[in-house]
């Protein structure tokens, strides 16, 4: 009877020891997984970050040529080809990393139009990483090889990043509009250089600087161009004043 009563409370300590250590195991696994908001807040301010950074997209006078690399906070980088790869490229790495970030508490009570809302700090978002490729409201290509050269070239646009939205100013979309290939570009000599991909082009593009070392005067687009704006419509541009008027428009809406 005594062996009987023994096994019985034995069996029942162990169930619920398992119970406990499955109970604590999904626990830690819940507690493990980054929720939906706290990446998307991540992802949107790192992209805020980089357009700062640059003074590009909607509300800064330049864009983007892709492709663009970015530097991690750990010193990892990545290549991509375009916005939607660059937010999935940033959300990728913000969930393999998230546990060993200190993020800020989460705030309910303050929603500004891009995700949780705590601030994140900027040395925790991914920078530009150098050289970078820029497209000017004038229709010029410059190749931005460092910090310093950004900081001069962003002094000729006279557009205030921010505007009156403070630094929470995104959720106004990523780009104004984006090339759409083949591009032809003028260089400086004259002569022109003609890709069917960003890659080809920015491949020319250097080795036409790597023999031209001396001349800094920067390549530009042979209109008409054909560009693909938010919404995923294209438009073709004719003239340098008609794609003016396009980032004039974008800053606007």
């Amino acid at each position: 009877m005594f062996r009987k009563i023994f096994l019985k409370y034995s069996f029942a300590i162990l169930a619920l020891l398992s119970a406990g250590l499955f109970i604590t195991s999904c626990s830690e696994e819940a507690d493990s997984v980054v929720d939906i908001e706290t990446t998307e807040n991540f992802v949107n301010q790192s992209i805020y970050s980089l357009q700062t950074e640059g003074n590009v997209g909607k509300l800064g006078c330049f864009e983007f040529v892709f492709p663009v690399s970015i530097l991690y906070p750990d010193g990892t980088t990545e290549s991509v080809d375009d916005y939607e790869t660059l937010r999935a490229t940033i959300k990728a790495w913000f969930e393999a990393n998230a546990a060993s970030l200190d993020l800020p508490e989460k705030d309910s009570t303050r929603r500004r139009g891009f995700g949780y809302l705590a601030d994140i700090p900027w040395d925790m978002l991914p920078t530009l990483d150098f050289p970078v490729d820029i497209l000017t409201d004038s229709a010029e290509i410059v190749t931005v090889e460092d910090r310093e050269q950004l900081f001069e070239l962003k002094k000729t646009c006279k557009k205030d990043f921010y505007g009156n939205r403070g630094r929470h100013g995104h959720g106004k979309g990523d780009k104004c509009f984006s090339l759409v290939y083949p591009v032809t570009l003028v260089l400086p000599d004259g002569s022109t250089i003609t890709g069917e991909d960003r890659k080809e082009i920015k491949t020319q593009l250097r080795e036409w600087k790597a023999e031209n070392p001396d001349n800094e005067e920067r390549p530009s687009l042979q209109f008409p161009v054909t560009v693909e704006l938010e919404d995923d419509s294209t438009q073709e541009i004719a003239t340098q004043e008609d794609l003016e008027a396009l980032k004039e428009t974008c800053s606007a809406d």
